[in-house]
């Protein structure tokens, strides 16, 4: 993952970048802080050693979603992040986390990592429903739009909704979409094309939500239209402008004639009352009347006294709505003379039965009745003219056999429609030429036979049904139904299902679908099937219809929890009621299957000082204590809430972290025991006590380093830092003898420290160390000799420097002399090959690079060439360092960065000239305890360290500053030192002293050594290796 510095110049720290898509799994690796931060050039090399990171859980809530490695400072993911989840309607989604760089030394960063979490399409959009009722008017103008609910998807930026689409996509209506600031779109239902509900009064429009992923996700609303029906048509007459002809002697309340008339329109704006116009003349009125919802014309008055009267009468067809549309006829009624004979009308329907048949796919002119009329009148009074009144049929004259008979047959003249109309009601009317005319009717039904133009209707267009999973191999889930309008065959249905619907069979009869095969909502929640409905016609017809199978769940997955290690840890002393975890579970059921409540198996409950809550959280109830139990190891149930439940146990470990809450303890001195007691004759770097401790901490917190404010003591005695123990630093006298009391403390490495203190009283006694009293005669005679062994001493140490100064200059003409012949040094005495050395003295500055030699150093080892010797001879190890590895070295050892100028010595074994007292005398001249006393500026206890560690110093770490890095004149490559191991054969030379047979002395930057007159630097030359023997000759020269 790519991190992004910002070089701010800040205060408190530094601020890191990072980018994360959403959804990464647990310990993911995010980046390092410490390179990205660039903490390697803030802080020193030491520090970088013990430099430590943490995150400011405080005042970060969101730490708890990342983790970081406590020295590596490598940053990961502790949790699967869901963007939606912490940054809810937020655009851009940032956390901050605050991490805390520290050393062991002063270094403290404050390091700003701001993580932006990324979107990524893991949500589709979404409607709060799956379907939904719209009306809207048939008188709608195009442009009219109807606002619906728009989606809404939980992704942000071009993952939120983008589009919406519409299908079908070639109807009247299209979808119109504007987004809002917050992510929500108002969304709205435009009409493109007028509609008329007489035409079409239902629309079924899917509405998708599209967002912007490759490939889109998309949600479904289901838009129900119903086009509401307006008052847009007027009644319709069946027959305009009737003409009818009455006896003048009907009876009253005789029906003269039936109106009839339709309305396209639907409820009220269809039903349609007939009423005669009262803008006519009053007679009228009085004479006729109308019956409101069957439109018969009644006489209401005698006609007897309006013989050869003809009446217009204006009628009226209203619907019913609020505003009526109204639509006018006119009626001619004719009063007829009595003297005349109306016409006698017979009907013969052309069928086998009492009424006519005809398809209703007859076409214009296909007969359907014969009519015969027989009139006996002569004349124009025998003359006859016929018409029906159904605008569907005509009657055509035939001929007229004879005088008093004509001939008809009714034919059709407008297409037919049986789903229509059923049967027709044909009335026949015959009036002769007569004066009055005189007329007759028949009435006939014409029966319309059925043909297959129709296919199948399901009563829904969608069934939703649920059904629970787990479900038994034959169950039945749901019984479609559809109609035909059509008769007979025409409209016996069988069902089916669509071929890929296996798992499904429906009855073809009863239309019952079942399921054969167990459903698992786990796998898929939801079925679509595709019903048929075929007629049984002789052109079969078919209608479909979709079945929505939602599969219900069944609690039949227990919880899984999901880590498996379920291990914590909790700081002791944190308190009550703190939170030491969280369970996390996955059950794959959905509702109250899948809300899980967590809690303690009762048989891990007694004495447990946690508590586990339903939401999974693990609480500390009481502050806990390491040094009490460290370990705590119970189990925890995890129940669903379904019937019945499912449970799932697992194993948690709770680990007690230490924290410094225990001082050291003395256990010497103690109050009733701090007294020792010392011999004046006790030789220095002798150990004379051991401070004792303990602490019931772990760790650093348990690691105790002693020292002692009293500095006025630090000319008889030094206190080891590390291993607590006391050491005689330079000869006693008489003096010295007496009490001296020592206040000493002891400090564990917690954070923060914890500091104990104790009194330690050292009493010098005038006792030899074997027991006897010593005259202050024989004392002083003592030291006499001491002086004079000095002097010896220092003349012949003289004399053996100017004698190896010789000796290096003599090699070194000898090497030159050597590498121009390339000849190869041949081992004479069986010695190991070793690589050269070389000695330089010419340089001033060469002297101060490494270690010195001293005098009696060289005197040692040159002594071991002498003829009869013995088998000592010269050893030494080279190798190489380096500045970075010398660091790692100063790191482990505490307060490295003031290490003081020595080097230390492998091999170490007590001196013959040591005390009997002593534990540790190295035989260097001085004690490891010396070494590492408080007294000097660090603490290096040598009996902890480890031996190949110091074997590898890189002498330069104890060179000043300022002269670290100058050039240096040396031979071989520069910067790569090594150790010259100087060792001998004891036995061999039982009169050496160990003190000088193989220590270095340590490095004085003033130049002013009283032990020495001349140092050499010595440097392996890695340029060639040769086989050399430490010995005298005129071909090899050491």
């Amino acid at each position: 993952m790519l991190a992004v510095f910002f070089p701010l110049h800040l205060i408190f720290g530094q601020i890191v970048e990072y980018s994360l898509p959403e959804e990464k799994a647990p310990n993911t690796y995010i980046g390092n802080v410490a390179q990205d931060a660039n903490i390697s050039q803030l802080a020193k090399p030491e520090d970088l050693l013990s430099m430590e990171y943490r995150f400011l859980s405080q005042s970060n809530p969101y730490a708890e979603l990342f983790s970081i490695h406590e020295k590596e400072a490598t940053l990961y993911t502790a949790k699967q992040i869901d963007r939606e989840t912490v940054c809810k309607f937020e655009v851009s989604c940032i956390l901050r986390v605050d991490v805390i760089a520290r050393s062991t030394g002063n270094f403290y960063q404050k390091i700003q990592l701001n993580l932006n979490i990324l979107d990524i399409n893991d949500n589709n959009p979404t409607f709060s429903r799956g379907s939904i009722d719209v009306e809207l008017s048939e008188g709608s103008s195009v442009g009219t739009s109807v606002q619906i609910e728009g989606a809404i998807d939980a992704d942000t930026g071009s993952y939120s909704v983008q589009n919406y689409v519409i299908s079908p996509s070639d109807g009247p209506f299209e979808v119109h979409f504007q987004k809002n600031v917050d992510g929500s779109s108002i969304v709205k239902l435009v009409l493109r094309q007028s509609l008329n509900r007489e035409d079409r009064e239902y629309y079924l429009i899917q509405v998708l939500a599209q967002d912007g992923g490759n490939p889109p996700r998309s949600g479904a609303l289901n838009v129900n239209v119903y086009v509401t029906d307006i008052n847009d048509n007027s009644p319709v007459f069946l027959t305009s402008n009737l003409n009818v002809t009455i006896d003048e002697d009907a009876a009253i309340n005789s029906t003269i004639t039936i109106i009839r008339a339709t309305d396209a329109d639907k409820g009220n704006n269809s039903l349609v009352v007939f009423s005669i116009s009262e803008r006519q003349d009053a007679r009228i009125q009085a004479l006729f009347g109308i019956e409101r919802f069957t439109g018969r014309l009644l006489l209401k008055e005698s006609l007897i006294y309006e013989p050869g009267e003809s009446y217009k009468i204006i009628i009226e067809a209203s619907d019913s709505a609020k505003q009526p549309r109204i639509s006018q006829t006119q009626v001619t009624v004719n009063v007829n003379d009595t003297h005349n004979n109306p016409p006698q009308i017979t009907v013969d329907p052309l069928s086998n039965s009492a009424d006519a048949e005809i398809s209703e796919n007859a076409k214009p002119g296909a007969p359907v009745a014969h009519i015969t009329v027989f009139d006996p009148d002569t004349g124009y009074n025998g003359r006859v003219n016929c018409s029906v009144d159904d605008i569907a049929f005509t009657v055509q004259k035939l001929r007229q056999t004879s005088n008093y008979k004509v001939e008809y047959k009714v034919v059709v003249v407008q297409p037919l429609d049986r789903e229509v109309l059923t049967v027709y009601r044909v009335t026949v009317r015959c009036e002769d030429e007569g004066h009055p005319k005189l007329n007759a009717s028949a009435t006939f039904n014409v029966r319309l036979s059925d043909e297959n133009d129709n296919k199948p209707i399901f009563n829904q267009q969608v069934y939703k049904v649920q059904k629970t999973e787990n479900n038994e191999i034959g169950d039945e889930i749901v019984q479609v139904s559809a109609s035909d309008k059509d008769f007979g065959v025409n409209s016996k249905i069988q069902y089916s299902l669509r071929s890929s619907d296996q798992n499904f069979q429906i009855n073809p009869e009863t239309g019952l679908i079942k399921v054969y095969f167990r459903m698992d909502r786990e796998k898929l929640d939801e079925f679509r099937l595709t019903v048929y409905a075929v007629d049984q016609g002789a052109d079969p017809k078919t209608g479909s219809a979709e079945v929505i199978v939602q599969v219900a769940d069944l609690n039949d997955n227990a919880p899984e929890f999901v880590n498996d290690n379920l291990d914590f840890d909790v700081p002791e002393n944190f308190g009550r009621n703190v939170t030491v975890g969280v369970l996390l579970v996955h059950d794959s059921d959905s509702g109250e299957n899948n809300r899980v409540s967590f809690s303690i198996d009762p048989r891990s409950k007694p004495g447990l000082p946690f508590e586990v809550f339903s939401n999974g959280s693990i609480i500390a109830m009481n502050s806990l204590d390491r040094e009490n139990r460290s370990t705590y190891m119970f189990e925890v149930v995890a129940k669903d809430h379904g019937v019945p439940p499912q449970t799932t146990q697992a194993n948690v470990t709770v680990q007690v972290l230490d924290m410094n809450d225990n001082a050291p303890v003395f256990i010497f001195p103690t109050a009733h025991n701090n007294t020792v007691t010392v011999s004046y004759q006790t030789q220095p770097n002798q150990v004379i006590a051991q401070l004792k401790t303990t602490d019931a901490d772990e760790g650093l917190n348990s690691k105790v380093t002693y020292f002692t404010p009293n500095k006025n003591l630090s000319q008889l005695f030094q206190l080891n830092t590390l291993s607590g123990r006391l050491i005689l630093t330079r000869t006693l006298a008489t003096v010295d003898i007496g009490s001296y009391t020592m206040l000493v403390y002891a400090q564990d490495k917690g954070t923060p420290p914890k500091i104990s203190e104790a009194f330690l009283t050292i009493t010098v006694t005038n006792l030899p160390l074997d027991g006897a009293q010593i005259s202050p005669v024989e004392e002083e005679h003592k030291f006499y000799l001491i002086a004079i062994a000095i002097t010896c001493v220092t003349g012949v140490i003289a004399v053996v420097i100017i004698l190896t100064i010789c000796l290096i200059k003599r090699a070194d003409r000898m090497k030159l002399k050597y590498q121009q012949s390339h000849n190869e040094c041949e081992v004479n005495q069986g010695f190991e090959p070793r690589k050269k050395v070389s000695f330089s003295v010419d340089d001033p500055d060469s002297a101060r690079v490494v270690t010195h030699v001293t005098s009696n150093q060289l005197y040692s080892a040159l002594s071991d060439q002498v003829p009869g010797g013995g088998s000592s001879r010269l050893n030494y190890q080279p190798r190489y360092h380096n500045e970075v590895s010398d660091r790692q070295r100063r790191h482990n050892t505490p307060n490295a960065q003031k290490a003081p100028h020595y080097v230390n010595q492998d091999g170490d074994t007590n001196s013959n000239h040591s005390a009997d007292t002593a534990t540790s005398d190295s035989g260097r001249g001085g004690s490891d305890d010396m070494n590492n006393s408080s007294m000097f500026p660090s603490s290096l206890d040598f009996d902890h360290e480890n031996r190949s560690t110091r074997s590898n110093r890189d002498f330069r770490s104890h060179l000043p500053l300022h002269d670290r890095d100058k050039p240096q004149t040396q031979i071989g490559r520069p910067r790569d030192f090594f150790n010259l191991d100087l060792s001998y054969n004891s036995s061999a030379y039982p009169n050496l002293d160990n003190s000088y047979s193989h220590g270095l002395v340590p490095y004085n930057n003033t130049g002013n050594d009283d032990s020495t007159t001349t140092s050499g630097s010595y440097v392996l030359d890695p340029e060639e290796e040769i086989k050399e023997v430490i010995q005298p000759s005129n071909r090899c020269i050491v």
